[in-house]
C-alpha cells in the first residue's frame, strides 16, 4: 500500500532539510510522537537508529517504533524505516525548490502486519495523519 502527500513550505529547501531530517525534531511537528532517543550514530545521517515512543490510537497506550535512516542524500532526499507491531512503513522524503519555497513530498509504502479487514481504516488514519503534521510543519516553519 502507498500513501503519498506534498505541501509547499514558504522556507529555503535547506531549512526545510535540516529540520525534517533530524528525526529528534519530530515531537514538535508530529504530534502523535511524543519522544525520540538516537540509538545508533551521532546526530541525522545513513544507519541512524531511532528508538520513537508514539501512540497512533489516541485510546491506546503509546508504542514502541524503531526507525531506521536507510538513504540520507542531502539537502533532497531520506528514506527511513519505520516498525512497530501494526506495520514496516518506508518513509521517503523528497525536497525540491519551488517558486514559493520547498516543495516536500513524503511516500508511505505500507507493509502491514494487521488483519486484511483493518487496513482500509489504517490507511485513512496514516493518510490523515500525514495531512495534520505537514500543516503542522509548515505552520512551524514559516513562523521562523
Amino acid at each position: 500500500m502507498t500513501i503519498e502527500h506534498a505541501i509547499v513550505i514558504a522556507r529555503p529547501l535547506e531549512e526545510v532539510w535540516d529540520f525534517i531530517a533530524d528525526v529528534r525534531h519530530d515531537p514538535q511537528w508530529c504530534d502523535k510522537v511524543k519522544s525520540v532517543d538516537q540509538v545508533v550514530g551521532d546526530g541525522p545521517g545513513a544507519g541512524s537508529n531511532y528508538r520513537v515512543i508514539h501512540r497512533p490510537v489516541r485510546l491506546r497506550k503509546p508504542k514502541e517504533l524503531a526507525v531506521r535512516v536507510e538513504e540520507f542524500k542531502p539537502p533532497r532526499a531520506m528514506r527511513l524505516s519505520e516498525q512497530d507491531d501494526d506495520a514496516v512503513f518506508n518513509v521517503t522524503y523528497e525536497l525540491e525548490p519551488a517558486a514559493e519555497g520547498t516543495r516536500l513530498t513524503q511516500r508511505d509504502q505500507i507493509e502491514w502486519t494487521i488483519p486484511k479487514f483493518q487496513q482500509p481504516l489504517g490507511r485513512a488514519m496514516v493518510s490523515r495523519d500525514i495531512q495534520r503534521q505537514f500543516s503542522t510543519l509548515k505552520r512551524l516553519l514559516e513562523a521562523r
